[in-house]
């Protein structure tokens, strides 16, 4: 059961395109304006979550990947830091 309420403040004419839409598609105005800004949010979150590269930092990700660089000092320093954290957890 749908609990919260949204409120939202539109123009006139946003309003009767909104229920033109809505119409269209048999929804009442609540459920095309919900579904829509549903919608949207995960095409938002969809596109924040990913990562579009080059052609070029595609090939320098994947060369990276199959042979990776030594660890440097920090990052090995970085580790066993870590592992102590860990161990005295």
């Amino acid at each position: 059961m749908k609990e919260d309420r949204l409120e939202i403040r539109t123009s006139h004419a946003e309003r009767k395109q909104f229920e033109q839409a809505a119409a269209f598609l048999g929804m009442n105005l609540s459920e095309f304006v919900r579904r829509t800004a549903l919608e949207k949010s995960y095409e938002v979150l969809r596109k924040s979550n990913s990562i579009i590269l080059s052609n070029e930092d595609r090939d320098v990700f994947l060369k990276a990947l199959e042979n990776p660089p030594e660890p440097s000092k920090k990052l090995k320093q970085a580790l066993k830091h870590h592992k102590q954290l860990i161990k005295n957890d």
